[in-house]
């Protein structure tokens, strides 16, 4: 039996990367700045008396990145004469449940006072005790854009205070005894003409006397075991009693949604970089080892996430948001992975699709023309189209006519029309979908499996979508596209 559980990062969303340090306080060798990062600091040997055990946990200190290492010492009382300050500011107003902070043994401070302010107007000052080295300071303030926090005391006399990170909420985890009907559904489209978004629903029955805020694009992590299954990111929630909540949860392309894209007129532009320039700053991306091309063509003004998929479809790829915090892009596997009966449940089914008698796809061609019917950053283009079609060879004169036809892919040049139509009539050439339930291995979309049939045969297709119950045994029900 596996252990699942969501890790849900109760954090002010975009105060970190909003955040400015500032402080006076600070040894030479700091780097005040590194506070709001990961808090990931190496623990370090910087050969002080009593201060570390040789039991091989440490690295010496060699001029790796340290966040705060206070300049003056403690005092036999563990006191500061002069008590290091730390101020953090804000451009704009956030709230949080309180602050973690999070710190170095030997220089871990014992006593501090976090103050919050929204302009001049302090709206809490209080001091909170530390007894971890990551250490959660409870204190739910709504609206703070200033943030004042004072070392008082160190646990050990005689010590510099040090911090490695500070983070502005609190990561909570939950396991299965809290959790209610977990429904995860990750998807994505083989060949881009359309870009769907993946989605977490979860109900929490909370055992802990502690009110959440669950704000809007707040990280949520769902795991098996030290399986990443995906983050997702809160879009609405509910509060039903004291303790229920039910939250909604989108994935970073369901963040992109609502973000807007400019749009612009591209000749042999990079897609990789375009890709990268289209997501900006909200998230990560892995291109694998994806070959980058060059399109021409335009992205009118949009969303963030409809314009990537007019670069998918034109680039060929794929993408995806399972299994990290990165948009992984790709091509399919075609490695398969057999899942044998141990894993699958009973009651796969295949299903045919009916005959596609042609694929046609529609290539565009900008130029600037003061008359043109296409308007982009203030100027006018025409736009020559030039339809490429793929004919099904088996088509007799019984078969019914079904068309695919994709017409606003508006990065797909005269170029590559025709690859890019007969790429389109190949998937849709694989008429069979397959869908069977299995127990979830770290399996991620875009995988080529091979599950069993209830006739005694096998089939096999890139994993399209899967709908994931998160319990202690994790199940999926994939859908499984040109079996």
């Amino acid at each position: 039996m596996s252990t699942s559980k969501i890790v849900y990062k109760d954090i002010a969303p975009g105060a970190a990367g909003n955040a400015t340090v500032a402080t006076s306080s600070e040894n030479g060798f700091s780097s005040p700045t590194e506070l709001v990062g990961d808090g990931t600091t190496a623990a370090l040997a910087t050969l002080e008396l009593n201060q570390w055990a040789l039991d091989g946990s440490r690295g010496v200190h060699n001029g790796q990145t340290v966040s705060f290492w206070s300049s003056a010492m403690s005092g036999a009382d563990c006191a500061f004469e002069n008590v290091p300050v730390i101020t953090i500011t804000f451009s704009q107003a956030y709230s949080s449940v309180g602050v973690t902070l999070m710190s170095d043994f030997p220089g871990r401070p014992s006593l501090v006072n976090i103050a919050w302010y929204q302009g001049t107007t302090l709206k809490i000052s209080k001091d909170f005790a530390v007894t971890s080295d990551i250490q959660f300071c409870e204190q739910t303030v709504v609206a703070f854009d200033k943030i004042v926090l004072t070392i008082k005391k160190t646990w050990l006399p005689r010590r510099y205070a040090r911090l490695t990170g500070i983070v502005f909420g609190v990561i909570r985890e939950f396991g299965m005894e809290e959790l209610r009907n977990v429904q995860i559904v990750q998807e994505m489209h083989p060949v881009g003409v359309e870009l769907p978004t993946s989605t977490m629903t979860w109900t929490l029955d909370n055992r802990a006397n502690v009110a959440y805020l669950f704000q809007e694009k707040q990280p949520v992590e769902a795991w098996t075991d030290n399986h990443l299954i995906g983050v997702y990111y809160i879009n609405q929630s509910a509060r039903s009693s004291t303790s229920v909540y039910k939250i909604d949860c989108k994935d970073s392309l369901g963040v992109l949604d609502d973000a807007a894209f400019a749009g612009g007129v591209y000749t042999e532009k990079s897609a990789k970089t375009l890709f990268t320039e289209i997501v900006g700053d909200d998230f990560d991306v892995d291109f694998g080892t994806v070959a980058d091309v060059n399109l021409s063509g335009i992205i009118q003004a949009t969303t963030k996430r409809a314009a990537l998929q007019q670069v998918l479809f034109a680039w060929g790829v794929c993408a995806a948001t399972d299994g990290g915090y990165e948009i992984r892009v790709f091509t399919l596997d075609d490695t398969t992975e057999v899942i044998g009966e141990g894993r699958t449940y009973q009651g796969a089914t295949v299903t045919t699709d009916a005959l596609v008698t042609s694929v046609s796809v529609t290539a565009h061609s900008y130029a600037e023309d003061a008359n043109g019917g296409v308007e982009i950053g203030g100027k006018k283009y025409t736009d020559t189209q030039t339809v490429y079609t793929v004919t099904n060879p088996n088509v007799t004169a019984n078969t019914k006519s079904n068309e695919k036809k994709v017409t606003d892919a508006t990065l797909v040049s005269p170029a590559i029309g025709q690859t890019t139509a007969q790429r389109v009539y190949d998937y849709y050439a694989k008429r069979d979908q397959a869908n069977a339930k299995i127990v979830l291995d770290g399996e991620i979309l875009g995988d080529c499996v091979t599950v069993p049939t209830p006739w005694g045969t096998t089939v096999t297709g890139n994993i399209a979508k899967m709908e994931i119950t998160l319990s202690n045994t994790v199940a999926a029900s994939l859908t499984l596209a040109g079996a």
